[in-house]
């Protein structure tokens, strides 16, 4: 429980700064323009700053599920059981070290190829519609 517990705190402030960061990277000049034609906060906030911020934060959110899916591997230590610990366990009763990490590796290249495909398709959809909006 400490584990997760510390790994989760950790987390939370990494992605914390990480977005704080992709809302500082909208122009000011941008919320002015659209406070300029009468767009309310929360309009603003909808139409312009958000669709931004999504498209300079996705691609570090898909950095952090990756890395905690690899890292989570490390809670092995202290009892936290994962796909390798799972892959260890089966070849210990088996004697098939080489199967059990072979699907032990094939199990992390599925899930990190699909978060990696999902978020691909997400960050090309805030971009067309970030490149939309501009008039390119």
């Amino acid at each position: 429980m400490i584990v997760i517990t510390t790994f989760l705190l950790l987390e939370a402030a990494i992605e914390s700064e990480n977005i704080r960061g992709a809302f500082q990277s909208i122009d000011p000049r941008q919320i002015e323009a659209g406070q300029s034609i009468g767009m309310t906060r929360r309009q603003n906030l909808h139409r312009i700053i958000i669709p931004q911020v999504l498209s300079v934060a996705i691609p570090l959110f898909l950095n952090a599920f990756l890395k905690n899916i690899k890292g989570l591997s490390l809670a092995f230590t202290f009892g936290v059981v994962d796909i390798l610990a799972q892959a260890r366990y089966v070849a210990a009763l088996s004697y098939r070290y080489l199967e059990s990490y072979i699907a032990a590796a094939i199990v992390y290249w599925l899930i990190c190829g699909v978060l990696q495909m999902i978020f691909n398709r997400v960050e090309l959809k805030l971009q067309f519609g970030e490149t939309r909006r501009q008039g390119v």
